[in-house]
């Protein structure tokens, strides 16, 4: 009988002994997870302790099945993936609605790749020309003479011809058909699962099927073009899932360890926030992943591997004028409840310290109310002066997503509000 463990993201919980025990394979399983830094799962004594992160989803160890869910869930999380990853805004009717909400978060995933792709379905496949060669009776396209010369003469009542069909036999079709297969083994909707079989059933009359993987996926996105850019949204889904799918699916070898599948909402997160000030942090170019390559460097005369120094990458830089005036990172953790981590506080204040900017760092994490920011001065040790200064600010997620369906005008006010000038910030 399978034990239910559910959990929120950032959460810890303990299992007795009395209710479960750890087997050979769930204590393999279980050192993966902790290896990916997926979840942190610790057998002690008398029970088991798991602690969960930014990950969130689920997985099987033994008999003992973790779920674990994100706090913003439903239809405000669905509206945040969309606008996050650039995908289609479907109209939705009131049932559509209450059927989202009852929906966790990868079937939320799934779901959209069930009426994107219904959607395109009814529109038309995306047709392309394809090369065949064939000994027809009635010849059409062009007659091969050099297979004729090769076998010297004809033979029969049909000729060799090599001709062009538009099929929907396209690498495209095949890689949307396999990703179909594919979500049915996320999906934990009944209703949801039996509308993919159906989608699946009319594709696979026309469409062949295809092995998924990152090649495949990424072969069909660069081979997408005007015509075809309506698949996009589709592929990215599709991407999504796959790389979400865990160590079990992409291993196949270790499918008896574990079966699960987790996806890491730093990511997401991360993503929001880089399209938010992309496209509201109007006054401001906004560069993600922004390189502080000279805060460190090795002595050459003390640094026998030869090594490269290590170079601090904040997630987001605000430039104006060509120059640096904010340095920003996003973290998918509650640091209103929970507080802020000294590895956190350490890595903010370096860059709060670095120069670069006006001697402030912002780290930007998720609510799901409307919060005060929070600001941590740097304080000289020597003469007790102040030096930077590291602004905690939350954003409203709850808030968010309904802007971004409702009014984008009110957004674009928020997010100026407390992203690109945050409480405190000039006064640092």
């Amino acid at each position: 009988m399978t034990m239910l463990i559910s959990l929120t993201e950032w959460e810890s919980i303990i299992v007795q002994y009395d209710d479960y025990s750890f087997d050979k394979a769930a204590r393999q399983a279980a050192q993966k997870l902790n290896q990916a830094g997926v979840l942190n799962i610790l057998e002690l004594r008398d029970c088991i302790r798991i602690d969960a992160n930014s990950h969130v989803g689920r997985v099987t160890l033994g008999s003992l099945q973790v779920n674990v869910s994100p706090k913003i869930t439903g239809l405000p999380l669905y509206r945040l993936l969309k606008y996050a990853y650039g995908l289609k805004d479907m109209k939705l009717f009131e049932k559509a609605h209450h059927f989202i909400d009852s929906l966790d978060f990868f079937d939320l995933m799934v779901y959209q790749l069930y009426v994107e792709a219904e959607d395109l379905i009814t529109r038309g496949l995306s047709r392309d020309y394809v090369c065949k060669e064939a000994e027809l009776a009635s010849p059409k396209g062009r007659i091969d003479v050099g297979r004729i010369a090769s076998r010297a003469g004809l033979l029969g009542e049909s000729l060799p011809c090599r001709y062009f069909e538009r099929v929907e036999d396209t690498l495209l079709n095949q890689v949307l058909l396999a990703g179909l297969r594919f979500s049915l083994e996320l999906v934990t909707d009944d209703m949801l699962r039996m509308g993919i079989r159906k989608l699946c059933s009319l594709l696979s009359d026309e469409v062949t099927a295809v092995n998924l993987d990152n090649i495949v996926i990424r072969r069909a996105l660069n081979s997408l073009n005007r015509l075809t850019e309506s698949y996009r949204s589709l592929l990215t889904i599709i991407d999504l899932l796959y790389n979400s799918c865990g160590i079990e699916m992409k291993e196949r070898s270790h499918e008896a360890l574990l079966c699960g599948y987790f996806f890491d909402m730093n990511v997401f997160f991360e993503r929001l926030i880089l399209r938010l000030l992309h496209e509201y942090a109007e006054d401001y170019q906004v560069k993600d992943q922004y390189a502080l390559r000279s805060m460190f460097a090795y002595d050459p005369f003390l640094n026998p591997q030869f090594r490269n120094p290590p170079t601090m990458r904040p997630d987001f830089a605000l430039i104006r004028y060509g120059k640096v005036v904010r340095l920003l990172d996003a973290k998918y953790r509650d640091l209103w409840q929970s507080g802020l981590p000294t590895n956190m506080l350490y890595q903010l204040a370096v860059y709060a310290l670095s120069g670069v900017g006006d001697n402030t760092a912002t780290i930007i994490y998720p609510a799901t109310e409307d919060l005060p920011a929070q600001k941590i001065n740097v304080i000289s040790p020597i003469d007790g002066m102040q030096t930077a200064s590291v602004i905690l600010q939350p954003i409203d997620l709850i808030k968010t997503a309904d802007l971004i369906h409702h009014d984008r005008a009110a957004l674009r006010r928020y997010i100026n509000s407390i992203i690109v000038l945050p409480a405190g910030a000039d006064s640092a």
